[in-house]
């Protein structure tokens, strides 16, 4: 762990002024790209941000000294996530997509629409798939963080995280038809 990370920790657990708003600066980018991808709906992802932030404040003083606080932030985002989902269970409301516009620029525009179409088509799968499935590809694939800051995230071992990144990958093969066997991004550090 870098020792500006330790230095941060040291100064949350002192509840020194200035220590939260250094961990926020540095993390809130991340975790709120991750809760938005893991809710798929705006004003949710908003709410559990809050909420995430809240929490951390209340409990910085109370990190490990040899923690790392980007999977501690990341788990209690997925807690939030997790106690949302819930409480609205039986709430059918539609969620509103994202749908990531691909880089404007030399491409060409029917590779445009073909990008932005298929983008739906993953995102419209991505939100088809299990909750656990959704955050394994989240936390591997998008935020790129290594099996053992996911394990620590999840709560698993670091086996039974690349098990169910493997599952999550072929259950988002199936949502798409399997028209896009190509696309296997790995987990940091795996093989190909």
């Amino acid at each position: 762990m870098p020792s500006e990370e330790r230095d941060l920790i040291a100064a949350l657990r002192r509840r020194d002024a200035g220590a939260f708003d250094e961990l926020y600066r540095r993390h809130h980018a991340r975790i709120w790209a991750f809760l938005a991808r893991l809710c798929g709906d705006r004003a949710e992802a908003q709410d559990l941000f809050q909420e995430t932030w809240l929490s951390a404040a209340r409990h910085a003083h109370r990190l490990d000294e040899d923690g790392d606080v980007l999977p501690w932030l990341y788990a209690i985002a997925r807690n939030k996530h997790r106690s949302a989902r819930r409480f609205l269970l039986f709430d059918l409301r539609r969620k509103e997509r994202f749908a990531q516009e691909p880089p404007a620029g030399t491409i060409a525009p029917d590779e445009q629409a073909a990008a932005r179409a298929r983008a739906l088509e993953v995102q419209a799968a991505f939100e088809e798939l299990a909750d656990a499935h959704r955050e394994v590809l989240l936390l591997c694939l998008v935020e790129g963080l290594e099996t053992r800051q996911v394990a620590e995230i999840l709560g698993l071992r670091e086996d039974a995280v690349r098990k169910r990144l493997s599952r999550a990958r072929a259950e988002l093969e199936d949502a798409l038809g399997g028209r896009e066997r190509r696309w296997r991004p790995t987990l940091r550090g795996e093989p190909s």
